[in-house]
């Protein structure tokens, strides 16, 4: 019974608040891309209903919510502990995540989109936003690829699992948005948001195919990943359905463009320029948009399914952030068959596409309610998920431990300026699977701060 009772006093501690400061790392930003992506399920339902709308603008404005609650903390952990911030760049699976916070973003421009299209000064505004989160998504693209060779350690094939995806995933959603805003904008800048919408849905596609490959000889030479990560599995549908939902936004957006004002290359051969032919053309592409996205969701229905046997094979035993890490992929996977039904209409693929938003949604809900209950009612911190945020369970459990016995220098998971966070400093892979870990310990001695490194045997696969 004591369970059913709600854990107040972590809510009005300073202590408390200190540690879900400093776990507050990019990877909470999944449960705004949950979010995000089931407003737009619900708003492009393949049934649609006037309450479908309504419940839609509330997931929306819980959206934005988050995000802005995420962001501050993400804001206080970076001035607070800087040293816990770091390890987001030295550490490529918390470096992978700094796309979730591009994605994120993103969601809410569409949100904008698809309540406020009506409203031509929401659109500048959702346009300002566009170019942000095209920012976002190239330093994300760029700067993760540029991190992980320049200041990371030597990375092997153990270390590739989904979440490498995330660097590139934040391109395609930021094609997806200027394809929805084009035909909201002005003649030059719907033309110029479209160019950069290929541009970054090319850039996204292409580079994550790259990743395939490599995740698949990793697969196949070290096997599955860690039980605590393998929900990352599901990362992998997320770029190809997102691709297959925007390549039809960006056909059609093209389509619209050439039909309406009758576009011609500037070198021959060039058509008629006439009404007709424009037609035929917009009309042309509009098919291949259609094409490319089936090529696309049939690769994304293979990795979706292999994910589902994947932790049918090893199910999580713990509950974590990344459990949200499944919620995205299947909701852009399942927003690419709606709008697949809506262009062909066929009503197999509307219902299938129903099926896989009800479900999608029902995914959120209980990651909704788990998050709720641990994290909100009994007050306990959300971690990272695999590896690090094991580290950052047992660090605690340890500073608790010393702190019990009258350790004041352990009233806190490190001092004022963020050291010994419980992130590992170093992280060496072994050849028998395991990883040899050093933590940076600061202990007052004399009157002075003296470093120390301490070393731990850290296992990938984790009980």
């Amino acid at each position: 019974m004591s369970a059913l009772k709600p854990n107040l006093k972590t809510w009005v501690s300073w202590d408390d608040w200190r540690e879900r400061i400093i776990t507050a790392d990019p990877s909470w930003f999944t449960v705004s891309m949950g979010t995000g992506v089931c407003t737009q399920l619900l708003t492009h339902f393949p049934y649609p209903a006037q309450w479908l709308k309504t419940l839609a603008y509330v997931f929306w404005i819980a959206d934005i919510c988050m995000f802005a609650f995420f962001m501050v903390l993400g804001l206080l952990r970076a001035f607070m502990y800087p040293h816990v911030a770091k390890n987001v760049l030295d550490d490529f699976s918390q470096t992978s995540y700094l796309g979730a916070i591009a994605v994120a973003f993103e969601t809410i421009i569409l949100g904008i989109v698809s309540f406020y299209s009506h409203h031509q000064s929401a659109m500048y505004v959702a346009e300002a936003m566009y170019w942000i989160a095209s920012a976002m998504s190239l330093f994300v693209a760029f700067g993760g690829v540029f991190f992980m060779y320049q200041r990371q350690k030597q990375h092997s094939f153990q270390d590739v699992n989904g979440t490498w995806f995330l660097i590139f995933i934040p391109c395609v959603v930021d094609s997806t948005v200027g394809g929805a805003i084009s035909p909201y904008l002005a003649y030059q800048n719907s033309v110029t948001v479209l160019l950069t919408s290929f541009l970054m849905w090319s850039l996204g596609l292409g580079m994550s195919l790259v990743i395939l490959s490599l995740y698949f000889w990793r697969l196949m030479s070290n096997q599955l990943p860690p039980r605590e990560a393998i929900i990352s599995t599901f990362v992998p549908v997320g770029p190809f359905g997102m691709g297959a939902y925007s390549i039809q936004q960006l056909a059609v957006g093209l389509a619209s463009q050439i039909n309406q004002h009758k576009l011609n290359l500037e070198r021959p051969p060039q058509p008629p320029n006439d009404a007709a032919i424009a037609a035929t053309i917009a009309e042309g592409i509009h098919w291949l948009g259609i094409l490319v996205a089936l090529v696309q969701l049939g690769l994304a229905s293979f990795l979706l399914i292999e994910a589902c046997f994947s932790v049918y094979a090893k199910v999580p035993k713990t509950f974590n952030v990344g459990y949200w890490s499944f919620v995205f992929p299947c909701g852009v996977y399942s927003n690419a068959w709606n709008a697949m039904s809506l262009d062909l209409r066929n009503n197999g693929m509307r219902g299938w596409g129903a099926a896989c938003s009800t479900a999608t949604v029902m995914l959120w809900l209980f990651c909704g309610l788990i998050s709720f209950y641990k994290g909100v009612w009994q007050g306990k911190l959300f971690f990272a998920p695999g590896l690090q945020g094991w580290m950052e369970q047992k660090e605690i459990s340890v500073r608790h431990e010393a702190r019990s016995q009258g350790d004041n220098n352990a009233n806190l998971r490190g001092d004022s300026t963020g050291r010994d966070s419980g992130n590992p400093v170093r992280r060496n892979p072994l050849a028998d699977g395991t990883y040899h870990c050093q933590r940076e310990i600061v202990a007052d001695e004399n009157g002075g701060n003296e470093q120390a490194l301490e070393n731990a045997e850290c296992f990938t696969d984790i009980p």
